[in-house]
Parts: structure tokens; sequence; C-alpha cells
């Protein structure tokens, strides 16, 4: 299980615009830190974003930072090039490699990476737990948006889910989050800014013309959050308010937002990370 006074209720997504061309090596490793510096601890990544580049970047912010300011999770199961492996063998190739580019000897929450429910065997399972016992893992989950979460929920062998966390849940995605906290899951939420309102504005950088092209690209392919009149504050607001998550993962390039996200969060700022 997982002791959640060990991460923030707010999270840095080392992701999307942080995995490429929509932000250099070194804003990332400034955001990271300035993060830090705000009271976050919880850090999220993944082997797929930018074919390893996030968990690289995330590793070379983290080596200059102590170990305890970090809650780190990434996740297996959908490795660089979008190769897809769930047996346990590919699993433990996965943990390895995330382990040598985020330069680290334990992730604290290894994720499966939107498994089908069959994906999630038995032998996996205690491939798994097996990591957690040589304490090369502390603690597993899944993230999804499905019937994956369901069965992983229904299993009893995960100590931790990811998934959407925003006012525009279902009923059913809202029930699988309470589902999940009554029977003792830690929950960490993702896309709790979906749908949200955001200003019309010309790009002022890369990470703003990453932004527009997600953008675009959604809607040409039909996968854009259904619209909200609420702004990205209000809906983080939400997410952290709703009591259906115990962190709240963001994302941004930005640091002024990076900040205000945090004093929404209620977290206390520290003394310049050195």
């Amino acid at each position: 299980m997982i002791d959640n006074a060990a991460f923030s209720r707010l999270g840095f997504g080392v992701t999307g615009p942080h995995c490429g061309l929509g932000a250099s090596r070194s804003l990332t490793r400034d955001m990271i830190r300035e993060a830090v510096r705000l009271g976050v601890t919880t850090f999220d990544t993944g082997p797929a974003y930018g074919n390893g580049e996030a968990e690289h970047r995330l590793g070379d912010a983290l080596k200059t930072l102590p170990r305890e300011r970090a809650f780190v999770i990434t996740k297996a199961g959908i490795g660089p090039h979008r190769r897809r492996d769930f047996s346990p063998g590919g699993v433990e190739m996965s943990l390895k490699a995330s382990l040598a580019r985020l330069k680290l000897d334990r992730i604290d929450l290894l994720l499966l990476h939107g498994p089908s429910p069959d994906e999630m065997s038995k032998r996996l399972i205690r491939r798994l737990r097996a990591f957690v016992e040589r304490g090369m893992l502390g603690a597993i989950g899944v993230c999804g948006r499905g019937p994956e979460l369901d069965h992983a929920i229904g299993t009893g062998a995960f100590d931790a889910i990811m998934a959407p966390v925003h006012a525009q849940l279902a009923e059913n995605e809202r029930d699988r989050l309470i589902r999940a906290r009554q029977s003792g899951h830690t929950i960490i939420g993702i896309e709790a800014m979906a749908g949200a309102a955001a200003p019309l504005r010309l790009p002022r950088s890369r990470g703003d013309i990453w932004y527009l092209a997600r953008s675009l690209k959604q809607r040409a392919t039909g996968t854009a959050p259904a619209p909200s009149s609420a702004s990205k504050t209000d809906g983080l607001k939400w997410a952290i308010q709703s009591g259906l998550a115990d962190s709240v993962i963001c994302l941004t390039t930005r640091t002024p937002h990076l900040a205000a996200n945090a004093r929404l969060a209620g977290l206390e700022a520290s003394a310049p990370a050195h």
C-alpha cells in the first residue's frame, strides 16, 4: 500500500511537450526543480513518452535533488515506439530500462499503461509483487479509462489507479473512482482540465505550439473532449477538491501557471533546491 503522505496533492507530468520538441531539456529541468521548490513531490512519466526522452529528462533533473523530494511514477506495457508488451518478461525489461533512464534504483509507483483485462495475468502480477519485495518498486497500479480499471480494482492485487478526474465525468466513471477509494486504492487523477475553455492567443513559445498542434489534431480526429465554459483553473480546482483523487497531475511549460496550480492545491514553497 501507498502512504499518501509521501506525495503531493498536485503532481507534475513529464510528458507531452516535455518529451520532445515542445520544450527544451533545460526548460523541463528548470520546471521540475521549480515544482519541487513549490512543494510538488509527485512526478509522472513513462517510457512511451518521447521514446524514453521524458524519463531521461526527469532523471537528469532529479539527480541534483534529494531523493526524498520526489515520488516517481512511471509506466510499463507500452514502451518506446509504442511497442505493446505486457508479458512478465517484457514488463521486467521495461522496468529495468526505466530505472536506467531515470538513474534510480527504485520506482515509487509502476503503472501498467492501459492493459486489457486479459493482459493483467496472474503471472504478471506475481512478477510485479516480486519486484516490490525486492525493493525495485514501492507499489503497483494501472493507468486507464475503462474496463481495465474495473478489472484492476476487482483483483485486489493493485495499490493504485490512474484515471481521468474532471467535472465532466459520466456517472459510471465517478462510481468507479468511489469504488476504488472504498477498496483502499490510491487514485491519481489526470486530464483535470479536459474540455476547459482556453483563451485564444498567438503561440509565444514552443510549448504553446505543441498545445495548439495537439488541439488541432484532436479536432481533426474527433477525439477532442466535450467543450465546457469552465476555465482551466476551475477544472483543476474541481479535480483537487472533488475528493476523487489523492493527487492530480498537471502539465505546463509556464512557471506562473505552475505556481498558480501549486497555490490552488495548497502547497507551500520551500527554499530553492540545491
